[in-house]
């Protein structure tokens, strides 16, 4: 055999050998590629345990992969996908990443639309709710611009991702976390902001087929001292929307914010809501019409009787008044004080307290039940003369 054809016969040899190593490669990547678009590859480091708990609690958690909603469509553009996100293989390895987990990219409409066709999208949203999903897409208003935390709760935004909570997370904490309607849904604030920056519409009728009066609100009773008698857990309820009719935030719930966020620092879910009289205080729409003097307040002799109306039931009047803070009650400046000043200086004052009290009587917490601190130490104070 002369140079010549052994030169060929290596030539097909090395071919073949070239030709086995591309087949090797392309299947191996395959494999890999495939393994690395799995949903247990994804969910595989700990620092994705929020995301999967929020995910498996999710009306998304019957699309099977991650990809399915974070790679675009088509086998390319996935490949590309996975090939960028090689680096946050790496970073799980060295730990080389930041304190807080967050996708650097929003998720592009034409994922969305792989399963859900706006052109045929019948939405029937719970109440009275108008949401034109086309005329949204018309005017460029991307999915994740008012479902972004359809899937995961917008558990980045909420700050609850960090390294040391990953211990915490589990599938009964993904479950709270999303049942918290205002981490999945869009709420008022959202669409509100939106339609001012793109001077869109405002009025109700924009997005509401009703006026939104329940027909509860429409009844007499209701209207004079009937909604002062509301259970004080519905608090939250009326605020859903008299929190958009007050110029000042309410604070309604008391605790240190919902329910996760209180798990995840102090392992507890207790909360508070503030009472029927103090909302009427704080909220600036109960405050227009509770400053306004009440029918009732116009009667003759009224003056002269207060009093026994308010020994029937003084919670009623201190919903607008206040028996402490003299001439700075949130609602209306008239408090008790306003008219029935301290009459210690007139004798004998003790005869006319409508609370019996010793020969020599001295100041304690009992007396602040009335009259304020600050009106009292005037006198009784250290380094002044009794």
């Amino acid at each position: 055999m002369n140079f010549k054809e052994t030169l060929k016969g290596n030539k097909k040899l090395w071919l073949l050998v070239l030709l086995f190593l591309i087949v090797g490669f392309v299947a191996f990547f395959w494999d890999t590629f495939e393994t690395a678009t799995d949903t247990a590859y994804c969910t595989s480091c700990h620092q994705m345990k929020p995301e999967l708990y929020t995910w498996q609690a999710s009306s998304h958690s019957q699309v099977l992969q991650c990809v399915g909603c974070h790679a675009p469509p088509g086998t390319l553009k996935k490949m590309k996908y996975k090939l960028f996100t090689v680096k946050e293989w790496y970073a799980a390895i060295t730990g080389d990443y930041g304190i807080l987990i967050q996708s650097t990219k929003p998720i592009p409409d034409q994922v969305c639309n792989k399963c859900h066709d706006m052109t045929k999208r019948e939405v029937t949203p719970s109440g009275d709710l108008i949401i034109p999903h086309t005329k949204h897409a018309d005017k460029n208003v991307s999915c994740v611009s008012c479902h972004s935390g359809i899937a995961h709760g917008n558990i980045a935004e909420k700050k609850v991702t960090f390294r040391t909570d990953y211990g915490k997370w589990d599938e009964s904490l993904g479950k709270r976390f999303m049942s918290d309607e205002k981490s999945v849904r869009p709420d008022m604030d959202t669409c509100m902001s939106c339609h001012k920056v793109r001077k869109a519409p405002l009025n109700c009728s924009a997005c509401h087929e009703t006026s939104m009066i329940p027909e509860t609100h429409k009844e007499d009773a209701f209207k004079l001292g009937g909604h002062g008698k509301i259970a004080p857990e519905e608090i939250v309820n009326c605020d859903s929307c008299h929190s958009y009719m007050s110029t000042e935030k309410v604070e309604v719930t008391k605790g240190s914010g919902s329910s996760y966020l209180r798990f995840l620092s102090k392992g507890s879910s207790k909360s508070t809501t503030i009472s029927v009289r103090d909302y009427a205080k704080s909220n600036t729409f109960c405050k227009d019409c509770h400053g306004k003097m009440p029918p009732s307040h116009k009667v003759k002799l009224f003056e002269m009787n207060h009093g026994l109306f308010a020994g029937q039931n003084q919670e009623k009047c201190f919903t607008c008044h206040d028996n402490r803070v003299l001439g700075n009650s949130p609602v209306t400046k008239i408090s008790c004080g306003s008219c029935h000043p301290s009459t210690h200086y007139k004798s004998p004052w003790r005869d006319k307290h409508p609370i019996p009290l010793p020969e020599n009587p001295q100041v304690t917490e009992t007396c602040y039940t009335c009259h304020t601190e600050r009106s009292c130490g005037n006198c009784h104070s250290s380094g002044k003369k009794k």
